[in-house]
């Protein structure tokens, strides 16, 4: 039914924690698939010797170049078989009733293209304490041009993301947001899930996060707020 999506890139400060939140899933049987975007660090080993209970599948891509996360996304996409796909980056948490809440939803709603839920922020890598929640509202298109409110994982329809045109490379920081918007605007069906399904760490050396990204963030958000509303 669904496929997780992970581009890993240097990731050794929290791969463990990671592995390990994915394992714990509920979910009995689930794919994910990695792609090393040319990591230098232990991480992809880590990825690579972890051994996952029966019922989760892993696939490994190793790139020999340094790849975007939006790149990324579009070959695990690409590579996956299943109805839906998830990201979920090395840095976040999904909670062990997450797929479980989603494939339910989407069970009872099979024309939804886009289920988002809202999160609870952290500021510690361990995902031990709750700062703030991304509490989104009720999907509408304008909405969706005042903030990117779908992230940091929803589940998305495998065959709309494709049907769509996969998420744009050049949008570095802002492609999941263009994308949402372009989905939204082509009248695929985004629905809000009530259930807080992970946690989200504001990591201050992220791509969307960092000072140093902060003027090319909000430059990609007006120009993709410009071209779809």
């Amino acid at each position: 039914m669904i496929t997780l999506i992970c581009s890993n890139y240097n990731s050794s400060r929290w791969i463990k924690g990671y592995l390990e939140s994915i394992n714990n899933l509920l979910y009995d049987t689930f794919d994910i698939i990695f792609v090393d975007a040319n990591s230098t660090d232990d991480s992809l080993q880590t990825i690579k010797d972890y051994t996952f209970r029966e019922g989760i599948n892993k696939r490994v891509i190793e790139k020999n170049t340094r790849v975007g996360i939006y790149e990324a996304w579009n070959i695990a996409i690409e590579e996956a078989n299943t109805t839906y796909v998830m990201n979920i980056n090395t840095d976040d948490r999904l909670y062990p009733a997450a797929l479980d809440i989603y494939l339910s939803y989407a069970a009872n709603n099979p024309n939804v293209d886009i289920f988002y839920g809202s999160c609870n922020v952290v500021s510690e890598e361990n995902h031990t304490t709750i700062t703030n929640v991304y509490s989104w509202p009720e999907f509408s298109h304008g909405t969706l041009l005042q903030n990117c409110m779908c992230g940091p994982f929803p589940m998305l329809k495998r065959s709309s993301v494709v049907a769509a045109g996969m998420f744009d490379p050049k949008y570095t920081i802002s492609g999941d947001y263009e994308m949402w918007l372009r989905m939204s605007k082509l009248g695929y069906k985004f629905q809000k899930v009530g259930e807080t399904v992970g946690s989200y760490f504001l990591n201050p050396e992220g791509m969307s996060t960092t000072p140093e990204t902060h003027m090319e963030h909000i430059k990609q958000d007006i120009t993709i707020r410009a071209l779809y509303s």
